[in-house]
């Protein structure tokens, strides 16, 4: 780390002692990864990685404290660092938690949104079988936010049933994409609510989960090409480029089938953006393992398909003041579009009762642009302390 990075972490773990050390006993827990990657060509890029070998892009240490404040009332937080962040220290979790009854329990704070089957242990890589999960699905914006979150647990005949209900707002920084700017931005998801609910029994578990919010993107690249279209009598389209408080949705499927050493996982995301200058997105993946004893191994399929709508059904192609506008449009809603697969084929060996080792070969496809397929190969330790 740089002098100033650790600076920051120590005082960030000092805080962390801080907010519960008070009259309470306190559980600092942690986790690590230690992940390197490449390309196998020297012009393929992916997920971050290229040609030389990177050692930060997946690489990550955190820190957990909590402490039972008595009566119902606990405290958390999580402090993490990731190398493609030059390793600078962030809250990713600072909640105060309340048990209702023994069933219902009610957070208040910075928190995980319960997006996704991993999202409670997103980056703890040791929980599951792959470096990380499944880019194509685990993409969206920002995956905490900071507000109100209940979680109620129960028995639903046979199953046990939770349901995990959350309001809040997120202002995380972005990086647009390069068809729009590529520069940071800040953003505003505000009112977002929605549920996700998680049945198991026994070798089986599945979920769903649907959440809505109002999204304001701050897009400065496109204000030129938005006061155009408004100049020019299309305010419509001027509207549907811009994100100013578009209602947005986004859902999931899961499931997940563990019996005896066999293991399937799958989810589905649909993210609609409709009325923005940004595509709506479909993805999926299936991923089929086993274990021997201390190895496992896996292979994942994915696909991920993102369309923008077509915002100049009703322009004139032959109006010779337009053309610029509807150039500079269509190349948004080509660049916009994406139809991509992948195959990820991995081992995690658990060498140590608290660490593994994982190694994986992903083979990605670009099926508009195959001067965009890459194969990556990565390997990681993985801890939980």
């Amino acid at each position: 780390m740089k002098p100033t990075t650790l600076k920051s972490f120590c005082a960030g773990i000092s805080l962390l002692v801080a907010t519960s050390s008070y009259g309470a006993d306190i559980d600092i827990s942690g986790f690590a990864t230690i992940a390197a990657g490449t390309t196998t060509a020297s012009e393929e890029q992916y997920l971050g990685f290229n040609n030389d070998f990177d050692f930060n892009q997946d690489s990550l240490f955190a820190l957990q404290t909590s402490s039972n404040l008595e009566n119902g009332f606990s405290v958390t937080a999580q402090l993490i660092a990731r190398g493609r962040e030059d390793w600078s220290p962030s809250f990713e979790w600072a909640f105060l938690g309340y048990e209702v009854n023994d069933n219902w329990k009610i957070l208040a704070g910075r928190q995980r949104a319960p997006f996704f089957m991993y999202s409670d242990f997103l980056d703890v890589s040791y929980a599951y079988h792959w470096i990380s999960p499944p880019a194509g699905v685990y993409n969206l914006a920002f995956d905490s936010f900071d507000g109100i979150g209940s979680i109620y647990s129960s028995q639903l005949g046979e199953f046990d049933s939770t349901f995990h209900a959350v309001i809040g707002r997120n202002q995380d920084k972005i990086t647009l994409p390069a068809s729009v700017g590529g520069i940071e931005v800040k953003p505003d998801f505000k009112n977002l609510i929605g549920a996700s609910w998680t049945l198991n029994r026994d070798w089986l578990t599945l979920r769903g989960g649907y959440f809505q919010a109002d999204m304001t993107i701050p897009v400065a690249a496109l204000d030129g090409l938005t006061g155009g279209w408004a100049a020019s009598g299309f305010e419509d389209i001027a509207n549907d480029l811009k994100a100013e408080e578009d209602k947005v949705w986004f859902a999931e499927l899961g499931f997940q089938v563990d019996y005896d050493d066999i293991f399937v996982i799958g989810e589905f995301t649909r993210l609609d953006l409709k009325g923005t200058g940004f595509s709506n997105d479909d993805s999926f993946y299936i991923s089929v393992g086993k274990r021997f004893d201390d190895i496992s191994i896996h292979i994942t399929y994915g696909a991920d398909d993102d369309e923008l709508e077509n915002l100049l059904a009703n322009v004139p192609t032959n109006v010779a003041a337009l053309a610029p506008l509807y150039a500079a449009t269509q190349g948004i809603i080509a660049n916009e579009e994406r139809e991509e697969r992948y195959v990820t084929a991995g081992l995690k060996w658990d060498f140590h009762p608290v660490a593994s080792f994982k190694f994986e070969v992903t083979q990605f496809e670009d099926n508009l642009d195959n001067q965009q397929d890459a194969t990556l190969v990565k390997a990681a330790l993985v801890t939980v302390f």
